[in-house]
């Protein structure tokens, strides 16, 4: 683009959602900023009831996708959560065994952790 130069429409469209939607909130964003006009008056720029309409439409929009964004992190949190619970009981047992006196060799040493696995 040339320096001064204001960019067209369709230039501008294609810069603005270069990342893909998280959800389908994000989805209906994307595609209400693509196709969304205003109303032009003759003094004055644009119509205000209109403006003031699709704002409001564009707040109802924003409002869906945070609802649907909290819930799929609230979703993934979850998951995390029960992941991460899984590996310190499994860890805390392995501990209780390093723990308890062995029939063989007497005690476990203060060293003596059992070994990480590697996630793949």
């Amino acid at each position: 683009m040339e320096k001064g130069r204001r960019p067209s429409q369709e230039e501008s469209r294609g810069r603005a959602f270069e990342t893909e939607p998280v959800n389908q909130g994000h989805e209906k964003l994307i595609q209400w900023f693509q196709t969304v006009h205003f109303r032009k008056t003759l003094f004055g720029g644009v119509d205000e009831v209109q403006l003031w309409k699709k704002l409001e439409e564009l707040d109802r929009l924003y409002e869906a996708a945070l609802i649907e964004e909290r819930a799929r992190c609230d979703a993934l949190l979850e998951e995390q959560k029960a992941a991460s619970g899984a590996v310190i009981s499994k860890y805390k047992r392995e501990l209780e065994k390093l723990s308890q006196p062995e029939q063989d060799s007497g005690q476990a040493e203060p060293g003596d952790l059992p070994d990480r696995e590697e996630r793949g």
